[in-house]
């Protein structure tokens, strides 16, 4: 399984329509056996999900998801835990380990409201399949 996630440094980046750098690990049950990085062009959506199609990524982890990116991520299958925030190893190792990332949950999204997504991991316990 391929995990990507939108950096900043070694943060989950803040918006996903800005972001420009991927993490993306390969994971073998719950270790991580590869990493790579890999810059992207923000805004240019279209290109962003043929990348993620090469990289054979099945699960993106990012901040802020505006809707336009979400319904092409939809559409390509990709499964989606957006409005996550933190150090980005930090939360890597949470989710290929199965534990839940509802503590790092983005401001402004708390447990007890959902901030408009479907896939908002304060509407659930967002934990690996």
């Amino acid at each position: 399984m391929k995990i990507a996630i939108t950096v900043w440094g070694n943060r989950i980046s803040p918006v996903f329509d800005s972001a420009q750098t991927l993490l993306v690990a390969e994971v073998r049950e719950t270790e991580v056996i590869n990493r790579q990085i890999e810059l992207f062009q923000a805004g240019v959506f279209s290109r962003f999900i043929e990348l993620l199609a090469e990289l054979e990524v099945q699960v993106l982890i990012c901040g802020a998801l505006s809707d336009e990116p979400a319904a092409m991520l939809a559409a390509n299958e990709i499964e989606v835990i957006p409005f996550v925030t933190g150090k980005a190893e930090a939360v890597l190792s949470l989710y290929v380990r199965g534990m839940d990332l509802a503590d790092f949950t983005m401001p402004g999204c708390p447990r007890n409201r959902c901030c408009g997504t479907n896939h908002c991991p304060a509407r659930e316990n967002r934990t690996r399949k």
